[in-house]
């Protein structure tokens, strides 16, 4: 689940929200307002920090000790056919240090936005996605909305579509 239960708007003290004619023509990403013409090339559904912990199915019978194998080449033709059933190939949101390495490639390649599609219910992350942005200079569009039903938190299972 995310770090916190409610999925409201919290408007710093201080700050005052754009209008809709400020937004107009702008693109919001984890460390505020840009121009499109600044986005350069942009990888439009990536998953940076996430978890699919829910997903989670047991290896087949006989096959439990793969489960625990370290993530390696040697090993990959396991992970390939049963991608659910190693809890490390489900959390991505503990390789904060790696995806830092990736963005900084992707940047010295040319590269200058990534669109991060995770949402409320796997672990949408953006106070972690603002620090890899301001780190890498890449701008990342944080996601929105939520996932499957599976993954929705009691409250969210509970609103009205009015909330």
């Amino acid at each position: 689940q995310d770090s916190t239960s409610t999925h409201a708007i919290v408007v710093p003290t201080g700050v005052q929200l754009k209008t809709m004619q400020e937004l107009s023509g702008k693109v919001q990403t984890v460390r505020g307002l840009i121009d499109p013409g600044q986005m350069g090339r942009t990888l439009t559904h990536e998953h940076l920090t996430m978890s699919f912990a829910f997903c989670y199915s047991p290896p087949p019978p006989g096959q439990e000790a793969c489960s625990e194998m370290p993530m390696v080449m040697k090993n990959l033709y396991w992970f390939k056919q049963h991608p659910y059933s190693h809890r490390g190939n489900l959390l991505l949101n503990e390789e904060v240090e790696a995806v830092k390495e990736e963005l900084v490639h992707f940047k010295e390649v040319g590269g200058g936005t990534m669109v991060e599609n995770t949402t409320a219910g796997i672990c949408r992350d953006v106070k972690t996605l603002r620090r890899l942005s301001q780190e890498t200079g890449v701008h990342i569009i944080s996601g929105a909305g939520f996932y499957v039903g599976e993954t929705h938190s009691r409250e969210t299972q509970n609103s009205t579509v009015e909330k």
